[in-house]
């Protein structure tokens, strides 16, 4: 279980760049205070029930937040349909199927990223997700920056590998 001092430290360190990686997806302050902070009582909870060593805190946040912005994204837009005008181009064939593919392309983003193991994964999310630097990414987990970088490009050569397998580079 985290202590109240560690919780309060790990706040400090990760609430900022946190908040930034939940509101580039949401577009609300409001409601990415709102996600950072069930974040924590997630973290909170999960420390209670498991032991979370220092590496994997941040991963677990990261992880949080995305599982987080995802289901506030998806209650989002039940709540709120959009209209669309008779001339729109938003019901043009052509925007429907490239919406469409974009959406498969995502998902199989998605699930090769979350088939790789946790470290590469927290890598891969720091860097491109966050814009954290190798030498951040290196810092924060406790790793040189080689084996940073090497993990990085491993993930990104993957799934360079796998997307071409499945026909979209």
């Amino acid at each position: 279980m985290l202590t109240e001092s560690r919780l309060c430290e790990v706040y400090a360190l990760c609430k900022k760049e946190l908040f930034v990686y939940i509101y580039r997806f949401v577009h609300s302050h409001e409601s990415s205070e709102d996600i950072l902070h069930d974040c924590f009582e997630n973290l909170i909870k999960y420390s209670i029930k498991y032991d979370l060593a220092d590496v994997n805190i941040r991963s677990f946040l990261y992880r949080t937040a995305h599982n987080l912005v995802i289901n506030h994204i998806k209650r989002d837009r039940r709540i709120t349909p959009a209209t669309l005008e008779e001339d729109s181009s938003v019901t043009d064939a052509n925007y429907m199927e490239g919406a469409f593919e974009l959406d498969e392309l995502n998902r199989e983003i998605y699930d090769r990223i979350q088939s790789t193991d946790s470290v590469a994964r927290s890598i891969f999310i720091m860097n491109k997700e966050s814009g954290m630097s190798i030498a951040q990414i290196a810092s924060t987990l406790g790793m040189s920056e080689r084996t940073a970088r090497r993990k990085l490009a491993g993930v990104i050569e993957d799934l360079g590998n796998h997307l071409k397998k499945l026909g979209f580079l």
